[in-house]
């Protein structure tokens, strides 16, 4: 057992150097963006499909909240987390809309999409894409290799992680949500 634990540390390890060598001028680049955002009034608008579900509340949270030290709230929530309202689009026979019915309701505003796009194809983030406008930021997180049909649009920031395995590709993309939350403090409250 110790000897598999150390082996998936040593993956994620190098997972996660990969990463950084390989995606860390993107992550500058969308953390900036989302500064800039964060300044002139915006907001962070996260969903995921799959696992990755999670992985955008977690990120929405801890822009709202905090990560290390205490702070004014950034404006992000995450799609896809009112359990009502998801069950009533299914009651309807519309579960393609979750994500795109609740992105309606809060894109008045200047903001930045953020999706967590796990290995599956997935109607509820095709259908979500196709409400965006041209004029609004948007960021893909997901694997290198997938057979995702929304992943084949051309998105100008898109971070690609590295491995094959749905764990590695959560703990990589929570890592992502993190390393970006730290980099706008960092550039709006100087720490």
């Amino acid at each position: 057992m110790q000897e598999r634990l150390t082996r998936s540390c040593h993956l994620i390890s190098s997972l996660v150097d990969e990463l950084a060598s390989k995606q860390g001028d993107t992550l500058i680049r969308i953390g900036h963006e989302l500064a800039e955002i964060f300044t002139r009034g915006g907001q962070l608008i996260l969903a995921g499909n799959g696992s990755l579900q999670a992985v955008a509340q977690q990120t929405a949270s801890a822009f709202s909240h905090r990560l290390g030290f205490e702070r004014p709230p950034l404006p992000a929530v995450a799609l896809g987390g009112n359990s009502t309202f998801t069950a009533a689009l299914l009651a309807d026979h519309q579960p393609h809309e979750i994500l795109a019915r609740e992105y309606r309701t809060h894109n008045e505003r200047e903001h930045m999409l953020l999706v967590f796009s796990a290995h599956q194809d997935s109607p509820q983030i095709s259908h979500l894409l196709e409400q965006i406008e041209d004029s609004r930021s948007l960021v893909m997180i997901g694997p290198e290799k997938t057979s995702d049909k929304t992943n084949e649009r051309q998105h100008e920031l898109n971070i690609k992680l590295p491995g094959d395995s749905p764990a590695r590709l959560a703990e990589l993309s929570l890592i992502c949500g993190h390393l970006l939350c730290e980099l706008v403090e960092g550039e709006l409250f100087g720490v």
